[in-house]
């Protein structure tokens, strides 16, 4: 597993540096175009949930650290920092030229109490009280913000001085700067957030960025602008002129687009990969993030049973996956490869058994599973999408061989669109579906199967240990035990049962350099984008 996360990093160079041999022949300033599946809803840091919104964010504001193309921590505002011997205090001194970019819009703002000269009247400098003040929105109940579990190791933080900011930590926790990169840690000029009235993040004029971009236009329905920033003073040089992300309704058209060389960056899953009409014009990472499952929806009535449940887990050989497409691998578990803990794949150091083939226990469960209902049969619709039909129906014969004449299924074969509709509105009884993981923590996908309405499951156990799991995200050991115990939960209850691992991939145009993703997918710089 450690060879197949470097040989993604490897990629990721690959990808960023594919031209340096012929440099000169891409050229800086230029425009890209990046779609994205749904409009952000705001694009406060403080609150940002989406992909969509944590990628525009990452690429406008800089926090303390930033990530660069090899995934290291490189400096961002901070100039410098320092570590306590008990790893509990961290010190960060800020550049002094660290700059907040105004632009026209901003007229609206800061108009009416700086007058036509805002742009030179209103402080621009961004100090160490900016870092205060994100914090506090963080932990204001009030506000709601996602980051406020991801910053519960936090025991107290303080602008020392304009230039020094101080967090002092409950416990030692080793991946800590990494979360500093996290949208949530972006700075917030009170002042400006103030004078927004309430709408901070609501529209490019209504952003204070002190990124490598500001937003400069956000069309409702259609398009996100952002541009560089030319007050911008950080270690690195902002190649490209401007970035458009355009909205698209699903992933299939996407994969059009991509194959139109309408955009110049993407994440595909594996069937629109596979769809692309020349994969020659493309640099590809493969990334193992994705899992199918069959997933049973707990409000039909034979499937709230867990023993009619178990019956069909336990009657499903996923070896016979192997034969769909060299880039499927029968999964060992949950969580895909891609999910780590601190800097180890979790799947690598996971002791988490999946539910076997057993025919013989299949049956005793189903005939268990009878006796509780008092039903004399039971019928069950498979639902999948085309490329996987052949598949699930050698598992529904299998299942039918084990179970008897008593198991009566079918399977019908939906659109990718129309499966995730049926998902969505909890039409199905039984589903191949496939869960990606966003972000390379392995907590964090778990946490998205608390409380999951698609399945109909609700477990006072799994939120306790999902409680317990974000109070402890800083002790390494506790951490892959409650993730352990929470995988264990979900395939014990037969909630869904994994069966294959598959690739997503991120792709930019050969005519394309420099652009890089880290940790998740909403994590693409275009800091250092170039064009032929």
């Amino acid at each position: 597993m450690f060879k197949r996360i470097t040989a993604i990093i490897l990629c990721l160079i690959i990808i960023v540096f594919s031209f340096s041999g012929c440099f000169g022949r891409m050229k800086a300033d230029e425009s890209f175009a990046v779609p994205i599946l749904d409009e952000p809803t705001s694009l406060d840091p403080q609150i940002a949930d989406s992909d969509a919104e944590k990628m525009i964010i990452l690429n406008c504001y800089e926090g303390l650290l930033r990530v660069n193309e090899n995934g290291e921590l490189e400096n961002g505002v901070a100039q410098s920092y320092s570590v306590s011997e008990d790893g509990l205090v961290y010190t960060f001194n800020l550049r002094h030229n660290a700059h907040w970019a105004l632009f026209s819009g901003h007229k609206s703002v800061l108009g009416e109490k700086y007058g036509e000269d805002y742009k030179n009247t209103f402080d621009i400098t961004v100090y160490a009280e900016d870092f205060e003040f994100a914090f506090d929105r963080v932990f204001d109940s009030a506000i709601a913000s996602p980051y406020a579990s991801v910053f519960e190791c936090i025991s107290s933080y303080e602008a020392v001085d304009r230039f020094t900011f101080r967090i002092t930590l409950k416990y030692k926790y080793d991946g800590f700067l990494n979360t500093l990169t996290y949208a949530g840690a972006m700075p917030c000029d009170r002042e400006f957030f103030e004078l927004t009235g309430g709408k901070y993040g609501l529209d490019a004029k209504y952003m204070l960025c002190n990124g490598a971009f500001n937003a400069s236009r956000w069309t409702e329905g259609t398009s996100i602008r952002i541009v560089r920033n030319d007050d911008y003073n950080g270690e690195n040089k902002i190649m490209p002129a401007s970035v458009t992300f355009y909205i698209n309704a699903s992933q299939s058209l996407v994969a059009d687009k991509m194959n139109l060389n309408t955009y110049d960056a993407a994440f595909l899953n594996s069937s629109d990969y596979n769809s692309l009409g020349n994969k020659d014009d493309y640099n590809a990472v493969p990334v193992e993030n994705t899992v199918y499952s069959l997933v049973f929806n707990q409000a039909n009535k034979y499937l709230e049973n867990r023993n009619i449940r178990l019956a069909i887990s336990h009657s499903v050989d996923s070896s016979l996956a192997q034969g769909i497409s060299e880039n499927i691998v029968e999964a060992t578990g949950l969580v895909p490869p891609f999910c780590k803990i601190g800097n180890e794949s979790y799947a690598d150091i996971s002791g988490t058994k999946l539910l076997s083939y057993n025919a013989d226990a299949a049956k005793a469960y189903f005939d268990e599973g009878l006796s509780e209902t008092g039903d004399s049969s039971v019928e069950i619709d498979f639902k999948c999408t085309a490329e996987y039909e052949q598949f699930i129906k050698q598992l529904v014969q299998i299942m039918q061989k084990n179970l008897g004449v008593k198991f009566v299924a079918s399977v019908t074969v939906l659109e990718s669109t129309e499966l995730d509709a049926a998902v969505a509105d909890g039409n199905y009884a039984v589903v191949f579906y496939p869960f990606t993981a966003n972000s390379s923590n392995a907590n964090e996908f778990l946490e998205s199967f608390e409380n999951n309405s698609i399945f109909n499951y609700n477990s006072d156990e799994y939120s306790l240990l999902m409680s317990e799991m974000r109070a402890n995200s800083g002790d390494f050991s506790a951490l892959k035990n409650y993730c352990e115990r929470a995988e264990e939960l979900l395939l014990k209850d037969a909630v869904m049962l994994p069966v294959i691992f598959e690739n997503s991939y991120f792709i930019t145009g050969k005519d394309t350099g420099g652009i890089y993703f880290y940790s998740s997918q909403s994590n693409i710089s275009f800091f250092k984008a170039v064009k032929k």
